[in-house]
């Protein structure tokens, strides 16, 4: 199997917003299939994994968008591993259209966790060295998000819908909670251009997350996911030009 892995991939009708573009959670979500199809070709997919009580949970993710493709337009998603440690492991990604041309990159940090112990396997057990490329990524790595002090702007308890595989919160959901937060018009007029988003603690069924916002650049906002005291998640999130959240409100 080849180091550098492709995927083609056309963009649904229920990928897409009012826009007609796709929407920033189903473009993650593709991302992250093209992943676990590697993953699977290479012998080390989640459903091997879950035989032997482990599974893949996301660190970090970063994701940067030049243009969104459209409905019903092919696109392509290359993959590859970086490099692996004791604790982590790298996974990049490259988006071009069909004529060729990048329209956007990503970057991923992945730890193996115990499914029983819920707690990182370490990685050295495994030798996935023939796998790794060496391979910087296209865009500035996944980013640590900085603590956010502020008073939440809104209260999600988690529901069937939110539950993937692992049984926890699927990852995607956290984003999806982040961009409901926007006013409509800011994307009648705006995209999202980079997402960085630090994963630190899963949520499960019942739970109450409470989610912190706050616009500290004038093309960007912050986010914090709290349970309790606890922190679930962090978020930088990045638009194409500035806006004032305080006017659409």
């Amino acid at each position: 199997m080849p180091k550098i892995a492709e995927y083609e991939y056309r963009v649904q009708p229920l990928d897409v917003d009012f826009n007609e573009s796709i929407r920033l959670t189903q473009m993650i979500g593709y991302l992250l299939h093209a992943a676990g199809r590697n993953a699977d070709a290479n012998g080390f997919g989640v459903q091997q994994l879950q035989r032997q009580g482990t599974t893949w949970v996301a660190s970090r993710l970063a994701l940067e968008m030049y243009r969104y493709p459209k409905t019903n337009e092919l696109f392509r998603i290359e993959t590859w591993i970086e490099d692996y440690g004791r604790v982590f492991t790298n996974r990049n990604f490259k988006l071009t259209d069909a004529s060729g041309t990048m329209i956007g990159a990503g970057s991923s940090i992945w730890c193996m966790m115990d499914m029983n112990e819920r707690k990182a396997v370490d990685l050295s057990l495994t030798d996935c060295s023939q796998f790794v490329t060496g391979i910087p990524c296209l865009i500035k790595k996944a980013a640590r998000v900085p603590a956010l002090s502020g008073e939440p702007v809104s209260r999600h308890r988690v529901k069937y819908s939110d539950i993937d595989f692992n049984r926890h919160t699927n990852s995607m959901k956290y984003i999806e909670w982040m961009t409901d937060l926007f006013p409509l018009e800011l994307y009648q007029q705006r995209e999202v251009r980079r997402i960085d988003i630090n994963y630190v603690n899963e949520v499960l069924f019942g739970e109450k997350v409470d989610i912190v916002r706050e616009q500290q650049k004038p093309d960007g906002c912050l986010f914090e996911m709290r349970r309790d005291t606890a922190i679930i998640c962090r978020a930088s999130m990045q638009f194409d030009g500035c806006f004032d959240l305080m006017e659409n409100k």
